[in-house]
């Protein structure tokens, strides 16, 4: 039974875990973040995990903003998997999460947001079905700071290196100040970082550098390191993740 749930664990490892880092609102490698997609705005994504060990599948996805609201926003969306040499399936994954904005109540106010990833369609496959919340503030000169919690609703496929349940941890995240370059081509630069508790394959610290071209665009560098490498391609420590962000507005400025 423990193998049978062992690979269980590394199918859904690599066929759910880089949709989860990817088209929901993210740091680095976790969705601990209270920022959310504007309202009909999308993102697009393109995300790649890779290494001397193994690689993830590559991920492209597509988010949106769907509340019109100042002080509370949402969005939804959805992540296409295509394997590597390792899994040669296609997978389809939706996410969604509501946000109270920061500083909308008062000026002390963080910022609170709920949602979900991983929601697959075949089950005990690509039904991970992660429900996650994040409580987020602002500080000056240090950046945004993100503390939150994560539990999965398929407890059959989150599981350790021997097989057993290990579906609940904690998210700390760290996303830094904006800093200005002004070259030709490079906007800003921000550093980012986060970690992801527990046993199981989604567990990790992270950290790297956002490279800004224009506002709405993106490069995202630096390598994630696992806690759990035996449930990882390859059994790898670490991979290293290149991931492009594009945000377009459907709406004609007023």
């Amino acid at each position: 039974m423990k193998s049978a749930f062992r690979l269980a664990a590394a199918i859904a490892v690599l066929a759910i875990s880089p949709a989860a880092r990817a088209t929901p609102s993210t740091t680095y490698w976790t969705p601990a973040t209270t920022y959310t997609q504007p309202y009909l705005v999308p993102h697009l994504t393109y995300d790649t995990y890779f290494g001397e060990p193994g690689m993830y599948g590559v991920d492209m996805g597509l988010t949106v903003g769907v509340l019109p609201f100042e002080t509370v926003n949402a969005e939804i969306g959805f992540d296409t998997l295509y394997g590597s040499g390792l899994v040669g399936e296609q997978a389809l994954t939706l996410n969604g999460k509501v946000t109270l904005v920061e500083g909308k109540l008062a000026s002390w106010q963080p910022g609170v947001s709920a949602g979900i990833f991983g929601v697959g369609f075949e089950k005990d496959l690509t039904d991970l079905n992660v429900l996650h919340a994040t409580v987020a503030k602002t500080l000056p000169y240090i950046g945004n700071i993100g503390v939150g919690v994560y539990s999965a609703l398929n407890d059959d496929l989150l599981v350790d290196k021997d097989g057993n349940k290990d579906a609940t941890g904690l998210f700390l995240s760290w996303m830094g100040p904006e800093i200005p370059v002004g070259l030709p081509g490079l906007k800003k630069v921000m550093l980012a970082a986060d970690f992801q508790s527990g046993k199981n394959a989604l567990s990790a610290v992270g950290g790297g550098l956002y490279l800004y071209f224009t506002d709405a665009i993106d490069l995202l560098v630096g390598p994630v390191f696992f806690l759990e490498p035996e449930l990882q391609p390859g059994k790898a420590d670490w991979l290293f993740t290149a991931q492009v962000d594009i945000d377009f507005d459907l709406m004609p400025k007023k």
